[in-house]
This record gives structure tokens, sequence and C-alpha cells, in this order.
């Protein structure tokens, strides 16, 4: 019963991070009729795909902390490339997105390496964050933390959607944002 609520709250979060991002769009171009006609469209194609978005529930014990250690690793070495090599985020996260790939090439047989890469690119998008945003390793740290738990409550949801990593990413993003605002 408690991985259902696990999964209905992932489930929620993600909802309310695809409208949050929908509204700030609605926001920002209130007076163009072509963004908001673009917006109730994306928000049609939404709510069919959360419809046909079946809730299951599978038990992943271990692969819960290696998750949320990948997306650490991710989220800290884009960190890192961005703010004392001073590389562009985008290209940072390309570059760790691209080494990691090639990881499950050497571990063929082990399955805790095969989801690896999609762990730590989720990652990398925590640490693509603005400077000014996440100011120190604290920061990446909780927010990688909380994006690996959505990626877990996650992790049968969303299977070929595209946007599910930079989603959850956001939404760890800015629930560490107002922890941040409110301590």
């Amino acid at each position: 019963m408690i991985k259902k609520r696990v999964k209905q709250l992932a489930f929620i979060l993600i909802i309310l991070c695809h409208l949050g991002f929908l509204a700030a769009i609605l926001y920002e171009k209130q007076n163009n009729i072509l963004v908001s006609g673009f917006v109730v469209f994306v928000l049609i194609l939404l709510v069919i795909s959360y419809k046909k978005t079946p809730l299951s529930i599978t038990n992943h014990s271990f692969e819960h902390v290696l998750t949320i250690a990948f997306v650490f690793f991710g989220a800290i070495l884009t960190y890192i490339l961005c703010a004392y090599f001073l590389i562009s985020s985008v290209l940072a996260a390309g570059l760790v997105g691209l080494a990691v790939s090639f990881i499950p090439d050497f571990f063929k047989d082990n399955r805790f390496v095969k989801t690896m890469p999609t762990a730590v690119y989720c990652g990398t998008f925590v640490g693509m964050t603005n400077l000014s945003i996440a100011t120190d390793y604290m920061f990446i740290t909780l927010a990688s933390i909380i994006t690996g738990l959505l990626l877990v409550g996650t992790k049968d949801t969303f299977n070929g959607v595209g946007g599910k990593l930079g989603t959850l990413a956001f939404g760890g993003v800015v629930i560490t944002f107002l922890i941040s605002q409110w301590i």
C-alpha cells in the first residue's frame, strides 16, 4: 500500500511540475494567442499521456540506493565541470552523458550497471542548474537526492515519454530551491 502511495505522490509531483512549467509560459507570454493555443494543445496531449500511463508497482529494493547515487554522481560531476572548469552546462552534461553511456558495454552481465546511464544523465540535468541558483555543493546534493527519489518513484512510469528526466530534474531543483528559501 505504501509503494502505491509513493508512486501516486511521484506521479502527482510530475503533473504539478508540468502544470507549473506551462503556467510560467502562459504568464510570460499571456498576450500571444499562438503561444496560448500551443500551451492548450500541449495540455491536451499531457492529459492523454497521463490517462494512458499505468501506475504499476514493482520492488526495486537495492536499485533505489544505486539510482539515487547515480543521479548524485551525474549532478556533482556536471556541476564541477561547469563551476570549476568553466565548461558550458550543455557541453558538461553532454560529456558526462557520453562518457557514462559506454560503461554498460564493459559490464554486460550486470543488470544494475545497465540502469546507470539513465540515472546519471538525469543527474546531469540537475548539475546544469545556473550557478547563481546552485551556489554550493549542498544545493546540488539535496537537489540530486530529491531528483533521485522522484526517479525511483516513477521508475515504471512514463517510459518512452520524452522529457521525463528533465522534468524530474526540474522538480528536484525547484523543490530544493523552495526548501532553501524557507531555511
